[in-house]
């Protein structure tokens, strides 16, 4: 009986202090402190929250009697008792920490020690390791070739800096992840509280669970919508996937491919607005523009990759006679809007309030989502049992389950905010532009080869957000540098961080969809690589097409689009062998060169007429094999 009653103290105050997340979040976005009178920094509010965030780690942590040891439960204490260290003392320090070096170094040793355990836990070794590579740089920089040689630091001094300055832990990053990603994670759950999740699966299955695939082109509809609010790849599959994938094998496509397409289809929803990831938020605040202008510029590229996923799809199902969804009985529209109206009514609030209002991002969907839950409560009083109604009850679990889950983006944020203030203070971040500039010399494509290796290579085993910020410090002011627009350099780099979502040998959304279908981890990752080549091409060509971004005159953003749709499909029936009906060798042949000169920046090689020579011969090639497909079936008929 002990012991049960302990379990069930410990899960209630873990259950308290994740509910504390998202309210000290919305505290600060309505600007509470400030309105009534106090003078509160949004260090001191962020330094709370990640305290709350390694306590939450640790009482989560549960042993071999079935709650956190002893150890765990003092961690935990420790961490609230730092957070409020912070939060008492950071004014005095962040000015004054020079006359304060005894209390910064602990205060430093303890902030940094919490946080390379918890991440330990949480994500693993990999961003422990990375980080402890850089401040072996900051030990012992001088000993590094000249190119990226700096001034070393003493440990003393790393620790000091990492607890009390602005521009490191407690800076820009983690106030990003805790006063906007956070609310946007909350406005994704109350989403799916109210019935979202239903509601998106039901508007795919009618609107693209017929024709040839159509399980599949349901995951990649499904995936798409749902991730436009979650923002995670992995959180995407497990949720759409448990439903999609036996659906997709069940109409015949093998598992490891149905594994594939629905984790392609769930990392697109880091790309998908109006949520998006939590990088895309960090790329507003780095850029110092409006979100509304992130979402307008991510718009164009997630509906071109979500397009070449569903035509592969289409042209794999026509090649091996996968039919159309069967025994699924699909909803009428009408019933569907009818059970998802509030769901409905949220993005309508969120969008006039971004747009029409022209509100920030995060009051926005502050707003939003106080209507959501007074129109779902209002629902349970008024007609209980109806769809979209919430308790007051369901709405406290939803509050604390979101600050529970949103744990381990503020730790990879505050985890990758030391880092940049590491190659802030050692001047590393810009010996590293100087040297990426010098290894693309006066070859812009160099450079962004280099640049996108480099991701790759970061991005195998962390997280988009953190791959991202590194880039961001790293490599996405050479490429400004070199002339490129900073939002085209940023997109770039953000695309290519979240790639590692399907890169073998890690590959996570691959390994978790592998979790479900049963199939073997590494063919699932292969798969995905497959399913996902759109991705690797798209980041050049918003360098190469900014038109892609939505920059430049409505026909030149025509173009692009259409252009680059095209090329896809001849590029995808190319390598398929199938798109109407078969393909033969040489015609293949002819596809792939076809589709790569016209995705290819061929206006800034030949010239602007050669590359519309290409793209209307690729349009033609399109056009004659779907005109005589359909001349056949009308012979046939």
């Amino acid at each position: 009986m002990r012991l049960s009653s302990d379990v069930r103290y410990i899960r209630m105050t873990n259950a308290l202090f994740g509910a504390l997340i998202p309210l000290l979040a919305i505290g600060w976005v309505l600007k509470l402190p400030m309105r009534a009178g106090l003078l509160i920094f949004p260090e001191q509010i962020a330094a709370i929250m990640l305290a709350i965030s390694f306590s939450s780690t640790y009482l989560k942590t549960m042993g071999k009697a079935g709650f956190p040891s002893i150890v765990d439960l003092a961690l935990a204490l420790l961490s609230l008792g730092v957070g409020v260290w912070v939060f008492v003392r950071f004014q005095v320090l962040s000015e004054m920490a020079m006359f304060y070096p005894t209390e910064a170094l602990i205060l430093g040793i303890l902030v940094v020690g919490l946080m390379l355990d918890t991440l330990r836990r949480i994500i693993g070794w990999t961003l422990v390791c990375i980080f402890l590579m850089f401040v072996s740089y900051a030990l012992w920089g001088d000993h590094f070739p000249s190119a990226i040689a700096g001034r070393p630091m003493s440990l003393a001094e790393v620790l000091q800096y990492l607890a009390s300055d602005s521009s490191a832990t407690w800076g820009s990053s983690l106030q990003v992840a805790a006063y906007i990603v956070v609310i946007f994670v909350l406005f994704g759950s109350f989403l799916l509280a109210v019935g979202g999740g239903d509601f998106f699966t039901q508007l795919s299955m009618r609107v693209s669970g017929t024709g040839p695939g159509g399980a599949a082109k349901i995951a990649v509809t499904a995936s798409g919508l749902f991730g436009s609010i979650s923002g995670s790849a992995v959180s995407n599959v497990m949720s759409t996937g448990v439903m999609t994938i036996p659906m997709m094998q069940k109409s015949g496509i093998h598992p490891a491919k149905a594994g594939a397409i629905e984790a392609v289809a769930s990392t697109g929803g880091q790309l998908m607005p109006p949520i998006m990831g939590a990088a895309a938020f960090l790329m507003a605040e780095i850029l110092q523009m409006p979100y509304r202008d992130i979402l307008i510029a991510a718009l164009l590229p997630a509906v071109i990759y979500y397009l070449s996923v569903f035509i592969q799809i289409d042209f794999m199902s026509r090649r091996d006679n996968v039919g159309s969804l069967q025994g699924e009985v699909r909803q009428k529209m009408k019933t569907i809007v009818q059970k998802g109206w509030i769901t409905i009514i949220g993005f309508v609030i969120l969008l006039s309030g971004i747009f029409a209002l022209n509100l920030k991002a995060e009051v926005a969907a502050t707003w939003t989502i106080f209507s959501l839950i007074a129109i779902a409560v209002a629902t349970h009083f008024l007609r209980p049992g109806m769809p979209g109604a919430l308790t007051l009850r369901s709405v406290w679990t939803t509050l604390s389950n979101t600050g529970i889950a949103t744990a381990e983006v503020l730790l990879v944020t505050a985890a990758a905010g030391m880092i940049v203030g590491i190659l802030s203070v050692t001047g590393l971040g810009f010996s590293l532009s100087i040297l990426l500039l010098q290894l693309g010399g006066s070859n812009m494509f160099a450079m962004l080869l280099v640049t996108a290796v480099v991701a790759i290579f970061l991005g195998l085993g962390l997280p988009t957000t953190a791959v991202y910020l590194l880039l961001a410090s790293l490599a996405a002011p050479a490429l400004v540098q070199a002339g490129i627009d900073p939002i085209a350099a940023h997109m770039f780099v953000f695309y290519y961080g979240m790639l590692s979502m399907i890169t073998p040998p890690i590959a996570l959304a691959a390994f978790a969809a592998a979790s479900i279908t049963g199939a073997g981890q590494v063919r699932t990752g292969i798969e995905a690589f497959r399913v996902g080549w759109v991705a690797y091409f798209l980041p050049f060509l918003f360098i190469y097409k900014p038109g892609l971004l939505m920059e430049g005159h409505v026909l030149d953003i025509a173009y692009v689009a259409i252009s680059s749709v095209v090329a896809l499909a001849l590029v995808a029936g190319g390598f398929i062998g199938f798109g109407a009906r078969p393909i033969g060798r040489m015609m293949r042949l002819l596809w792939i060169v076809i589709g790569m000169l016209t995705i290819s920046p061929l206006a800034h090689i030949a010239g602007l007429g050669v590359e519309l020579a290409i793209t209307l011969i690729g349009m033609a090639l399109m056009a004659h094999h779907w005109g005589g497909s359909a001349r056949a079936r009308r012979v046939l008929a």
